[in-house]
C-alpha cells in the first residue's frame, strides 16, 4: 500500500547563479559584515607577510576587511564561481590588491602547498564540502589554517527569520551542524581541527528594512522560495514581528582548522586546541575600532564544476605570484 507522501512544494526554476548575478548589483546594500571573526583570524597570523585565499567571496566585503588585516607584503586573492559578484569586488577600486579569481571552491587552480591562509565566509553551504576540504588540504602548506565562518542550522533556527519567517528553515536545508563541520574536517586527510569559537553579534532592524532585505532576496534560501509562496511569507513575517523596531542577537560559528604536518596527529579529548574558546582581541593592523564596518554586504559561491578564469588580465602577473610564491 503506497503511504501518501504529502503536498509537493513547488520548486522555483533558478539556480544560484542565476540568483547571485541578480542580486550582485544591490548586494552591499542589503548585508551586514561582521569584524569580530576577522580580529579573531587576526589571531592566528605569522608576523611576516603572507600568501592567502578568500573562497566564495562574493563582492568581497569580507576580502576587504582580511586584506586591510594583513601584514605588509602579503597576497590576497579571492574566488567565486559568479562574474557578476567579482564584477562588483573589482567596481571602483574597492578592494585595492585583492587578485579576483573565477572559479570553484572545489576547485582551486593554485599550486599545492602554496598558501599560508584559507578563508570561508557564509559560503561554505553552497559547497560540496568534502570536496572542498581536500581542496583546501591540497593548497595549504603545512603549518597553513584554514578558517570557516557559517552559521548552523540551529544558529539559523534562532535568527529573526527562523523565529518569524514562515518556513525559513525548512527551505534552508543546506547549512551544516559543527558536528557534520568538524566530522568533515578531521576525515580530511591532511587537515587537523584547531579551534572553534561560537560569535553572538547584536542586531537591530525595522519591519521596513527586515521587508526590503526578504523582497531583495539578501539570503539565498529567499530564491528557493516560490514567488506566490515568498510575498505571502513576506507579509506574514512582517504581520508576526513584535513591532516596527526589532532586536535579537544573531549567532555564527568559526571553525579554524590547521593543515597537518608529516607525522602530526590531531589533538583529542576535553583540553585539546579546538575546545578552547578564540579571544576576541584587536589584530595586528589598522583595523580600529573607528573603522569598524557598517553593514557592509556579502557574497556566496555555488557549486558549480566551472573551470578556473581569470576575470582581468591585468590580474594574471598577481596570479602567477600567488599560485608559485614559495
Amino acid at each position: 500500500m503506497m503511504v501518501p507522501a504529502g503536498p509537493v512544494r513547488e520548486v522555483p526554476d533558478v539556480t544560484m547563479d542565476d540568483h547571485f548575478g541578480r542580486v550582485a548589483a544591490v548586494y552591499e546594500s542589503l548585508r551586514t559584515t561582521d569584524e569580530a571573526p576577522v580580529r579573531a583570524i587576526g589571531q592566528f597570523l605569522p608576523d611576516r607577510p603572507v600568501t592567502g585565499l578568500d573562497v566564495g567571496c562574493g563582492t568581497g566585503r569580507y576580502s576587504r576587511l582580511l586584506g586591510e588585516l594583513l601584514p605588509d607584503g602579503s597576497l590576497l586573492a579571492a574566488t567565486d564561481v559568479s562574474a557578476a559578484m567579482l564584477a562588483q569586488l573589482t567596481a571602483g577600486g574597492h578592494a585595492p590588491g585583492v587578485v579576483p579569481l573565477l572559479a570553484a571552491a572545489e576547485e582551486l587552480p593554485l599550486r599545492a602547498a602554496s598558501l599560508d591562509l584559507v578563508t570561508a565566509f557564509n559560503c561554505v553551504h553552497h559547497f560540496d564540502l568534502g570536496r572542498f576540504l581536500t581542496a583546501v588540504a591540497r593548497v595549504l602548506r603545512p603549518g597553513g589554517q584554514l578558517f570557516i565562518y557559517t552559521r548552523t542550522p540551529q544558529q539559523n533556527a534562532r535568527t529573526i527569520w527562523g523565529r518569524y519567517f514562515p518556513g525559513f528553515t525548512e527551505h534552508e536545508q543546506r547549512l551544516h551542524s559543527q558536528a557534520a563541520l568538524l566530522d568533515a574536517v578531521r576525515r580530511t586527510g591532511g587537515l587537523t581541527v584547531t579551534a572553534t569559537q561560537t560569535f553572538r553579534q547584536p542586531r537591530s532592524s525595522t519591519a521596513e528594512r527586515l521587508r526590503a532585505q526578504a523582497e531583495g532576496r539578501h539570503y539565498s534560501t529567499f530564491s528557493l522560495y516560490p514567488p506566490q509562496e515568498l510575498s505571502a511569507s513576506i507579509a506574514t513575517f512582517l504581520a508576526r514581528l513584535p513591532g516596527p523596531e526589532v532586536s535579537w542577537v544573531d549567532e555564527h560559528l568559526l571553525v579554524v582548522a590547521g593543515a597537518s604536518r608529516p607525522g602530526q596527529a590531531e589533538p583529542d579529548g576535553p583540553a585539546s586546541p579546538a575546545s578552547h574558546p578564540i579571544k576576541d582581541h584587536a589584530p595586528r593592523s589598522a583595523l580600529g575600532a573607528s573603522e569598524a564596518p557598517n553593514r557592509h554586504p556579502g557574497g556566496r559561491a555555488q557549486i558549480t564544476p566551472l573551470c578556473a578564469r581569470w576575470i582581468a588580465g591585468q590580474h594574471r602577473q598577481q596570479s602567477a605570484q600567488i599560485g608559485s610564491r614559495a
